[in-house]
């Protein structure tokens, strides 16, 4: 009996160490993303900001802000800009986060240092 109490408690050890495994996704997250675009009837600049509200429910802050420039006629037009403040939450069973007021899904590729949103490939700067 004393030569299998010390066994027990590694065997525990091991198998609660194991269950906590990092989430590499999680951790990717937080940060701000960039994308640009351009075609004949303007140019769009596009940045997402997404920074950790509350860690323990993987709730996330997220800030997109884009400015569009209209060209009309080939002459470039004012600036329109918009910002919109989130909140996503993380699945961490599917690596997915969602936007809890439109319901978009945002999906990371961390090799390629990307979020995509919808069809949309954002980059990630920092």
């Amino acid at each position: 009996m004393k030569q299998l109490f010390p066994l027990l408690i590694v065997s525990m050890l091991v198998i609660s160490c194991s269950n906590q495994s990092s989430d590499q996704t999680l951790a990717f997250i937080p940060g701000t993303y960039v994308r640009s675009e351009q075609n004949e009837y303007g140019q769009i600049e596009d940045t997402i900001n997404i920074s950790i509200q509350h860690q323990e429910v993987n709730s996330f802050i997220i800030e997109q802000r884009w400015q569009y420039e209209r060209i009309l006629d080939g002459i470039h037009q004012q600036p329109e800009y918009k910002m919109i403040i989130d909140l996503g939450f993380y699945y961490p069973e599917k690596k997915l986060m969602k936007n809890q007021r439109t319901l978009v899904t945002y999906s990371f590729d961390l090799e390629k240092n990307v979020l995509y949103f919808g069809s949309l490939r954002f980059q990630k700067i920092k």
